[in-house]
């Protein structure tokens, strides 16, 4: 069990209508919440929400089988996604957990402890908030930043790089192997990318992505391709590096594994059931290019 008090504020249950998640999804009635796998309808477990005085307390529990599969992570992400402290003006999101494993996701996700009794107010938040560049429909850079969980507006979109690693010295490509413990596609194989920083230059944001999650320096890059889709733009570039295979560093909590690969062997991926779906479609589309 997890208690949740949210001081300074009242209940909305419209604002907690219009979260999504690839794994899970909310059903409503009343003060009661079920907690379903997406794509099954499975039960997972429950949110209950208590109203008193002017702060409002959440219990939520899941099922034994699901508690080691990540989908504490995801409900604290999905449910609160901060909006009380960004979009509400909370004052203050308090946890009492009981679980470990609970304690560091809470420590993962900022959340400061005080003899057990995990917090996070505004303030905390937006010291390490995440603010990624936005780009209107003709991908010119808007003057604001996203926050990362925040609604992205209509016919705006976040960008996001991906870059193919390719090293001179083997004429391979590196692959890294997501963390099991990732909300979205656990375990899967993919290429190296991330969010755009606001008011970074993309060739900055692969030179950065790829020297945090991988340890490498990019020494060249070429353009590949763009894509929008929903709220989101992938620019697709190809990295050069030159170095030795076994000077990969992985980023904790990122990736457990890597893979130089063929050209041959990275098309035999990217057909494959071993790399998240929407990525797949995107570098099938320019694999030959490269």
């Amino acid at each position: 069990m997890i208690h949740l008090v949210i001081t300074g504020m009242k209940l909305n249950n419209d604002l907690i209508k219009n979260v999504y998640s690839s794994r899970i999804k909310f059903e409503y009635n009343d003060s009661l919440i079920n907690v379903l796998d997406r794509h099954s309808n499975d039960y997972i477990g429950y949110i209950k929400e208590i109203d008193n005085d002017n702060s409002l307390l959440i219990e939520f529990d899941i099922e034994d089988k699901y508690k080691n599969k990540g989908y504490q992570t995801e409900i604290l992400r999905e449910y609160l996604r901060y909006k009380y402290l960004w979009e509400k003006k909370c004052d203050k999101i308090i946890c009492i957990p009981k679980q470990q494993q609970t304690k560091k996701i809470l420590s993962k996700r900022n959340f400061k402890n005080d003899n057990d009794i995990y917090y996070i107010t505004k303030d905390i938040y937006m010291t390490y908030v995440e603010r990624l560049q936005l780009f209107d429909e003709d991908l010119n850079r808007l003057p604001y930043p996203n926050l990362r969980g925040e609604d992205i507006k209509p016919h705006t979109y976040a960008g996001i790089v991906d870059v193919i690693v390719k090293n001179n010295s083997t004429n391979k490509y590196l692959t890294t192997r997501r963390d099991i413990n990732k909300p979205t596609s656990p375990g899967l194989w993919e290429i190296t990318g991330g969010g755009i920083d606001f008011g970074e230059k993309t060739e900055d944001a692969i030179l950065r992505e790829v020297k945090e999650e991988t340890g490498l320096n990019i020494i060249d890059y070429t353009y590949l391709d763009t894509n929008k889709i929903k709220d989101l733009v992938y620019f697709t570039y190809l990295g050069i590096v030159d170095c030795n295979e076994d000077e990969v560093v992985l980023q904790k909590n990122e990736t457990i594994d890597y893979k130089w690969r063929t050209k041959e062997e990275l098309i035999e991926l990217f057909n494959s059931n071993l790399v998240p779906p929407k990525q797949a479609l995107r570098i099938k589309k320019i694999i030959n290019k490269i």
